[in-house]
């Protein structure tokens, strides 16, 4: 950034092109919070203060969301691998009564459909846990 202000960009256009060569949430807040002190005044100190408050509070918001999705993400590991499990556990057991899934149409049609099901519920799982803070 400063060897561009050195070659002869604005201030303004540096902190923009280190903004998008970063690409990152918060280094766009302290570019913002700093072209706007420039523009309109005031204490920059104390600006750049409350944005690294609010970047800290962020990250703090986000180890909690972890933590608290933590137990919902090895839950929806557990479900989904729970059918391929039994079925692993009943062709061991009895793999006569489980071969008519790969005998029959009927049975075939059965197995993609729960693979398709197992697939769709966990994206769904996944959607319903990401969480953007």
């Amino acid at each position: 950034m400063l060897r561009e202000a050195t070659l002869g960009l604005s201030a303004e256009q540096a902190l923009a092109a280190l903004g998008t060569r970063i690409d990152s949430k918060d280094m766009d807040m302290v570019i913002t919070a700093i072209n706007i002190q420039r523009t309109v005044g005031g204490n920059l100190a104390e600006i750049l203060e409350s944005v690294a408050h609010t970047m800290r509070e962020r990250e703090r918001i986000r180890g909690e969301i972890n933590t608290l999705t933590a137990q919902q993400k090895m839950t929806g590991i557990v479900i989904g691998m729970l059918p391929v499990f039994m079925f692993l556990i009943f062709m061991v057991i009895n793999p006569d009564y489980m071969s008519l899934l790969f005998e029959t149409m009927a049975g075939r049609l059965i197995l993609v459909g729960s693979a398709v099901m197992e697939v769709m519920g966990y994206f769904m799982i996944k959607k319903i846990i990401a969480i953007e803070v």
